[in-house]
């Protein structure tokens, strides 16, 4: 499997289909409300430490609802473009319309999300108990911690298998990613290492938003902080629903025929 092709057909897929470019300005709107939420927190949790004044608790509490909300819209719209990447010739495309959907697929979800996120906080205390005995176990636990971050990379695939029919019959099961990492590890490896200096590229126009509005003369750092994560939160969306279409894919190849 060519991951690089696999990649560029997934940047092409995300911008053909029906009313896509409706879809894509709902999509700017959306993670620009996540984005101006999440550095408002980020500036008022600065601020907090280094002068100890409260903000406004009204608007703090706005933004974390505000946050909240749309970052589960984003993950149930997450889920949605998966199960739609299994069908990538729908003449339809596989950009998900942007309606109530997302806020259900979510709450459907949520019991294996709630499980799979019990299963990796067990393991990672047990690593941690291990690491603290000071003895024998604690290089074990340091061994046992690494495995579990590289076992949990591969988590990924339970939520792409539920996205495929929204069915999480046998999806609890614990060695569920071992299975996968058997399969697919070499091009999951492959496919990580491809996307890291993507994910790169789609922060850069923040930081040069940054500097752009300094040469301008904008002297207030919030605007150049709120608009820098607007275009950095809708790039970097589009190259997480991209690695969601390359996943699938390699479930479709690797684990789904066999």
């Amino acid at each position: 499997m060519n991951v690089i092709d696999l990649m560029v057909k997934g940047f092409s897929k995300i911008f053909k289909g029906e009313n896509i470019l409706t879809k894509h300005l709902l999509l700017i709107a959306i993670t620009g409300i996540v984005s101006v939420s999440s550095v408002y927190l980020d500036m008022a949790s600065e601020t907090l430490k280094k002068t100890k004044e409260l903000p406004d608790m009204s608007v703090f509490c706005t933004a974390l609802i505000v946050l909240i909300i749309f970052g589960i819209y984003m993950a149930g719209y997450n889920i949605i473009f998966s199960h739609n990447s299994f069908d990538s010739d729908n003449p339809q495309g596989i950009m998900p319309e942007i309606d109530i959907k997302p806020m259900k697929i979510f709450w459907n979800a949520l019991p294996l999300m709630i499980c799979w996120t019990f299963y990796i906080f067990v393991s990672v205390i047990l690593s941690c108990v291990m690491i603290a005995s000071h003895s024998l176990m604690t290089i074990l636990g340091i061994a046992l911690l690494l495995f579990i971050l590289l076992v949990c990379a591969f988590v990924q695939f339970v939520y792409i298998e539920y996205s495929k029919n929204y069915d999480k019959k046998g999806l609890y099961n614990i060695i569920l990613p071992f299975q996968y990492m058997k399969k697919t590890f070499s091009d999951f490896v492959l496919l990580g290492l491809l996307f890291i200096p993507v994910y790169g590229v789609a922060m850069m126009p923040s930081f040069f938003t940054g500097i752009v509005l300094a040469l301008a003369g904008v002297k207030n750092i919030s605007i150049a902080m709120f608009i820098g994560g607007v275009i950095g939160g809708y790039l970097t969306f589009l190259v997480q629903i991209v690695w969601y279409y390359c996943l699938v894919q390699i479930f479709k190849e690797k684990i789904e025929v066999l």
